[in-house]
């Protein structure tokens, strides 16, 4: 990190940290959540908060900062009325104008806002009364269209819950409570995404948040980026922490709605040309959305030179989707340089490792697939032996990362594999009731610090961090334990059909079970079901010694996803079980036919 001097002002009642670049970002020690934006509105009244766009790339609608911190107040007024303060209240809001105001008024109002609902979501409804159950949230927050769909499906539920309409804010009086809660207080809940179990909630605080954002800030040229655009869902951590991000800056951010670039990935890249972006933020499978399913007509005159750092993370990052990103967008402008890898979850606020201001971008490094499954770091045998990981960057400021051997709690040396616990004034104080996991994943070290146990797998070389995948999610086979991103990635190398989430492998009854998805475009350019699950098998038999395995093909919506598009094994797996997925074709393979498989594979190449 290259070190900007700075000094600090109180001005109005803030205590704001004045870098000697122009840049400037409120005091983390002094500060809480309910300044952020007031702070902008006094300091930058008429320049632009936010602007939601449509599904044209037209504006929706827009809000300058003093507008944005105007309606806040108002929103507190109105949730005061029925919300005590520290009460919990449950925003249900889309990647819209009004979302701002709801956040923000719930701050405000001493209220705490609970996030992980977006509304058009699949299995939306499930997974707000879901919410309201496991948080004990008092209220719902959102539009009044949004909410009297929700009530009507309630079926009983929630019927002490109070629901309040956004637009009755216009009517209620300003309220604004500054400096009402301590920074040790809880600021928000960030509801998981459920990838692995129910969906946990995070109580986030708000040094927390301040910390975060400061030091991504500094440690970085992402302050640079005045202009920047979201599409993740903003009830996920990475969509809301992107949105406080530009607040914190100053600066201001485009919103753009998942389901408009899910269905047309274009829209993304078109966005940043027409209103000249520098700044965004996906998972690895929105990159491979974008260099696979875009068609050249939509890119036709686009200048992308303007999109200077773009975050990639969430999920596992894979060179293949990197590399191809790169080969379609490169001509139009985009540089290596501007994907900068990141490592982090609700847990850690968000980002716990990442790329400093002097990094080149993603780069990736080969290990050895078997030392991987033995827990030890090592070069690959052979091709069949290579697997590919991303570098999550270092450690950021004032944080730490052990890598530690689960069973003894001892801590493990460059190179070797062992769970990832994670130290540092990011990472939040635990999960809202919950006291017993409280217990079991936030632990007291011998140093005296509190650390997660995030029960991910990984390891470190030379201070870089490297993720191999989730502990829960993996698998013995022999003395060796397999993870499931891994064996996936290595059908999708195979059968080049399958895109970058839509391999799903788990265990069921004892038989490893390698599931891929199809959608209708997709099974057209199947030849043949036999050959392609064929192809699947030798794929796993060549990366993993199983004697039986179970290959499966399933129509589109037959791989269960996160809102922020992760594949859930456990739900996929379950559902299967039941017999409750649309299966197109699947074959059991046993040894025999592993090795025939194995066999016949020899032919596809002359000798």
């Amino acid at each position: 990190m290259i070190p900007w001097t700075c000094h600090i002002v109180r001005q109005s009642g803030y205590v704001v940290e004045y870098y000697d670049n122009g840049f400037s970002i409120l005091d983390r020690y002094e500060s809480r959540l309910d300044e952020m934006l007031s702070f902008r509105a006094e300091e930058r009244p008429d320049e632009l908060q936010c602007v939601a766009l449509d599904q044209t790339l037209e504006v929706a609608a827009s809000l300058t900062f003093r507008q944005a911190h105007e309606w806040a107040c108002r929103v507190a007024g109105l949730v005061s009325r029925f919300v005590p303060e520290r009460g919990l209240v449950l925003l249900c809001f889309e990647n819209e104008a009004a979302v701002v105001a709801g956040f923000f008024g719930c701050v405000y109002a001493n209220t705490v806002p609970v996030l992980g609902v977006y509304p058009s979501m699949v299995g939306s409804v499930d997974r707000l009364f879901d919410i309201l159950e496991d948080s004990g949230a008092v209220a719902v927050l959102g539009p009044r269209e949004t909410l009297m769909g929700f009530r009507r499906q309630a079926a009983g539920r929630a019927r002490k819950v109070k629901w309040i309409p956004v637009e009755g804010a216009e009517s209620a009086e300003p309220l604004q409570r500054r400096h009402a809660a301590d920074l040790d207080d809880t600021a928000l809940v960030q509801y998981t995404s459920g990838s692995i179990g129910r969906p946990r909630g995070v109580k986030v605080t708000h040094r927390n948040l301040g910390t975060n954002l400061h030091l991504l800030a500094i440690r970085s040229d992402f302050w640079l980026s005045r202009r920047g655009l979201v599409w993740l869902p903003l009830s996920h951590d990475m969509g809301l922490v992107s949105l406080m991000f530009g607040v914190a800056m100053g600066g201001t951010t485009w919103l753009m709605k998942p389901e408009h670039f899910i269905t047309r990935p274009e829209r993304w890249v078109q966005a940043i040309d027409r209103y000249r972006l520098n700044f965004s933020i996906g998972p690895n499978f929105a990159y491979e959305l974008l260099a696979r399913h875009v068609p050249d007509s939509a890119l036709e005159g686009l200048d992308l030179s303007c999109w200077t750092q773009s975050v990639i993370g969430a999920e596992m990052i894979e060179r293949g989707t990197v590399e191809r990103f790169f080969s379609r967008y490169g001509p139009l402008g985009v540089k290596p340089s501007i994907l900068r890898p990141g490592y982090g979850m609700a847990e850690t606020t968000l980002m716990i490792t990442g790329d400093s201001r002097d990094g080149e971008g993603v780069s990736f490094a080969t290990f050895s697939r078997a030392g991987l499954a033995e827990g030890r770091v090592g070069p690959p045998r052979d091709e069949h032996d290579e697997r590919v990981l991303a570098d999550c960057g270092r450690v950021i400021e004032e944080h730490a990362v052990l890598v530690v051997d689960p069973e003894t709690g001892d801590s493990l040396p460059d190179g070797q594999v062992g769970e990832l616990w994670l130290s540092g004034p990011c990472v939040t104080p635990g999960y809202l009731n919950r006291e017993q996991e409280n217990r079991e994943r936030f632990v007291t070290g011998a140093d005296g610090r509190i650390w997660f146990r995030s029960r991910d797998s990984g390891f470190l070389v030379k201070g870089h961090l490297f993720v191999t995948g989730r502990m829960e999610n993996s698998f013995p086979v022999g003395d060796h334990r397999y993870d499931p991103d891994d064996l996936a990635q290595a059908v999708r190398q195979a059968c080049p059909v399958f895109t970058s989430r839509s391999v799903a492998v788990f265990r069921h009854e004892g038989v490893l079970c390698v599931m891929g998805e199809l959608s209708l475009a997709q099974a057209r350019q199947v030849a043949g079901y036999e050959r392609l699950l064929a192809d699947m098998a030798q794929a796993i038999g060549r990366v993993c010694p199983v004697r039986q395995l179970r290959c499966v093909l399933v129509r589109q919506g037959g791989v269960f996803r996160t809102p922020s598009g992760k594949i859930r094994l456990a739900a996929t797996a379950g559902a299967f079980a039941a017999g409750r997925l649309p299966i197109v074709a699947e074959q059991l393979f046993g040894q025999e036919a592993l090795e025939r498989v194995e066999i016949l594979a020899w032919g596809k190449t002359p000798l």
